[in-house]
């Protein structure tokens, strides 16, 4: 099935082929064509046991919002981390989606690239713990940072949780997923619309544990004040 008139589809696969076998057996790249439409997009996926899709599967909601709008702003291709969902929850992906337009710029379709760096994260906080470097000079002022939309916001703040506490937020203990919730509370997230069911799905908690939580993280907050 060829994306474009302009493309060579087998070159193109072949290419994305030789990609995945340098990143490794943690990294998939999936190939969409959205010219008929966002139900079943997946035109081809290479190492698709990453994320558990199948060539026939949809794209992630973010890019659907995305596609079909102006062109020019997502022009360069989008880098982010995103949490499993499934039998991946738990595990913490970086992922590139490119864009790929047709001869009148329109938006047909995208290559994305998805890797599971839950081992690395892990593996990075293990060894800042063993071995404290005294100053932090990868990390990025949170000032410096821009967003494209308050999804953006939620999912940059649960993967900076996760760095500090040293672990995927599915396998934080009790204490550890209240010293979360602190955190997040006070970044603001709960003001973000519909941020308590992508909360629950990356703690894999209930609803109703996951303000029972929030609520011992406001009572410790509170209780930790300086008194005047």
């Amino acid at each position: 099935m060829r994306i474009s008139k302009n493309i060579d589809f087998d070159f193109f696969i072949r290419f994305a082929e030789g990609i995945q076998k340098f990143m490794g057996e943690k990294c998939e790249i999936i190939i969409h064509d959205f010219r008929e439409g966002f139900d079943h997009s997946i035109v081809h996926i290479i190492n698709g046991s990453v994320s558990g899709r199948s060539v026939g599967g949809s794209p992630r909601g973010g890019m659907i919002a995305h596609c079909g709008d102006d062109i020019e702003k997502y022009h360069d291709s989008r880098i982010y981390f995103f949490n499993g969902t499934g039998n991946r929850s738990g595990h913490i992906f970086k992922s590139c989606t490119t864009l790929i337009n047709d001869e009148k710029n329109q938006i047909i379709g995208s290559v994305c690239v998805n890797l599971d760096v839950t081992d690395l994260i892990l593996s990075q906080n293990m060894l800042r713990g063993f071995v404290p470097n005294g100053n932090d000079s990868g990390s990025i002022p949170e000032e410096e940072i821009g967003f494209e939309n308050v999804d953006d916001v939620l999912h940059y703040y649960i993967s900076h949780c996760e760095q500090q506490i040293g672990k995927p937020m599915s396998m934080m203990d009790r204490n550890e997923k209240i010293r979360a919730l602190s955190y997040l509370n006070k970044k603001g997230v709960f003001k973000i619309s519909k941020a308590n069911v992508e909360l629950c799905q990356a703690f894999q908690i209930s609803k109703f544990t996951l303000y029972n939580y929030l609520e011992e993280a406001k009572q410790k907050d509170q209780q930790n004040l300086p008194k005047e």
